[in-house]
């Protein structure tokens, strides 16, 4: 079994045993094309990707087939309550990837005398994950200072730059220009 952990929890302590996950190479995509009477093929704007859904296969595992695998079962809905939002997957078999997702869709267990099997649905709305992996985004230069910007993935996106006064005197205007085209 794979070892994989939910928030830092470790599925074993909740009676989980990971059999395999579903993690599709490249989330869905969605096409942005519009068709022209009188034209053949479509004019093309483009592609995005949607959210990622993943599947984990598991098994219940129970020392009982009443209190302790109804404890267990109760113990798996609190910990994959929707309700929760994003949380952090991370999987033994994908060391230094978090996968951020949120249960989403239907959980039926079927029980098979003190254990049960279960498929866990999971939606990935930003459909890539962390990693530990760096790579060089884009160079910010201003004289004399050159800034280095790295992504915690392995796909290229748009950073998010985030400004901090770290000095005690108050900053009443900030201006950023873009010089380049996007």
């Amino acid at each position: 079994m794979i070892d994989a952990k939910v928030n830092g929890v470790s599925f074993k302590s909740l009676g989980l045993g990971l059999i395999r996950h579903d993690i599709p190479v490249l989330p869905p995509t969605k096409d942005y094309t519009i068709e022209i009477a009188g034209r053949d093929g479509e004019l093309d704007f483009g592609v995005t990707y949607g959210p990622r859904t993943i599947e984990l296969e598991c098994v219940v595992m129970a020392n009982d087939t009443t209190i302790d695998y109804h404890n267990k079962v109760a113990g798996i809905a609190r910990v994959f309550n929707a309700k929760r939002g994003d949380q952090a997957f991370t999987f033994s078999d994908l060391p230094g990837k978090r996968y951020m997702a949120r249960y989403s869709g239907t959980l039926p267990i079927e029980k098979i005398l003190f254990d049960g099997r279960v498929t866990i649905p999971l939606k990935m709305v930003n459909p890539w994950p962390e990693s530990d992996e760096r790579v060089t985004e884009l160079t910010i230069t201003h004289s004399p200072e050159v800034t280095s910007i790295t992504s915690k993935g392995d796909v290229q996106a748009e950073p998010i730059i985030v400004l901090t006064n770290t000095g005690s005197n108050l900053i009443r205007s900030f201006r950023i220009t873009n010089e380049y085209t996007i």
